[in-house]
């Protein structure tokens, strides 16, 4: 048996990952990252209306469903979990600043 209810467990390491992931990638490129935060925060926008567009229409033509058991039970549009929308900061904020770090900045390296 989990600690947390299913609900918390799959939010728990959702957080814990994205921690983890911005914490490697901050702890030695931080003032590159933080000159770029407009880039950052400008993937991550794109991301949660990307989400907020497209998420809603593919739950009404049911090519996803989610177990209510293991979502906090917050929804929008009645298709979409409220941890959705955290999920897509998470992992496009992620993206945004690996892209970032290895693509375009002066170490290009960890």
């Amino acid at each position: 048996m989990s600690w947390f209810p299913p609900a918390y467990t799959h939010l728990a390491l959702l957080i814990g990952a994205g921690l983890i992931f911005h914490a490697i990638l901050w702890a030695r490129n931080g003032r590159f990252l933080w000159r770029n935060r407009r880039i950052i925060l400008r993937v991550v926008a794109v991301a949660e209306l990307w989400m907020l567009v497209t998420d809603p229409i593919g739950g009404y033509w049911g090519a996803w469903v989610f177990n209510p058991d293991k979502v906090l039970g917050l929804w929008l549009f009645t298709f979409m979990p409220v941890e959705d929308l955290l999920g897509i900061a998470v992992v496009s904020s992620a993206a945004a600043c690996a892209t970032l770090v290895f693509a375009y900045s002066p170490r290009r390296w960890l």
